[in-house]
């Protein structure tokens, strides 16, 4: 009879084992969703937010060409740059919203490792245009300017310091985008090999 009870209370236990390593897998599963899926929200929000502050920045350089150009080509190429950068950075920022947007937590796993990978290959092509290309053509258009106008030391100082807190925050801005992506990844790994348990 002690036997019996034992075997009992032993399959009773084993049971409410079971439910309870459950219980902890599925609360870890839906914390690993959830936290997924808020940084995937930010991503998403701070694109938008991007191509409507660049979008509004178009009519801007339109108004300073307007108003200052012809005196001098390196304000009129930099400001038509800049303006030519406004009109196509809006169609990259909202392709890759719409890559961010096709994650969906609650259904294929892999599907959105997918996604979140092809938005940071994207991000890794935009730090490569942006560090060797834009970075160094708005340097020199500021620099031929400069030396075109005969400006003095404390503009070449003030030009030097801008591009120096430019470049500064653009590299941690990219910084903070890496450290989110990988954690992001890190939540999908874990939701993946959860349900696949």
């Amino acid at each position: 009879m002690e036997l019996e009870e034992l075997k009992n209370a032993w399959v009773s236990l084993d049971g409410r084992l079971k439910k309870t390593e459950k219980l902890k897998e599925s609360i870890i599963l839906e914390m690993a969703k959830s936290k997924a899926g808020e940084k995937v929200n930010r991503f998403i929000t701070w694109e938008m937010f991007q191509v409507i502050f660049i979008l509004l920045m178009l009519p801007l350089c339109i108004y300073f060409f307007n108003l200052y150009g012809g005196k001098y080509w390196t304000r009129d190429v930099g400001l038509l740059f800049s303006a030519a950068l406004c009109f196509i950075y809006p169609f990259w920022g909202v392709y890759k919203t719409h890559g961010l947007m096709k994650i969906n937590l609650t259904k294929n796993v892999s599907n959105n490792i997918l996604c979140m990978n092809r938005y940071n290959i994207q991000l890794k092509h935009e730090k490569k245009i942006g560090y060797f290309f834009l970075m160094p053509v708005f340097v020199i258009l500021v620099t031929l300017h400069y030396a075109t106008i005969k400006a003095s030391l404390p503009l070449w100082t003030t030009m030097v310091c801008i591009f120096s807190v430019c470049g500064l925050i653009v590299y941690w801005s990219y910084k903070i985008y890496d450290k989110n992506i990988d954690s992001i990844l890190q939540s999908l790994d874990e939701i993946k090999e959860l349900k696949e348990e």
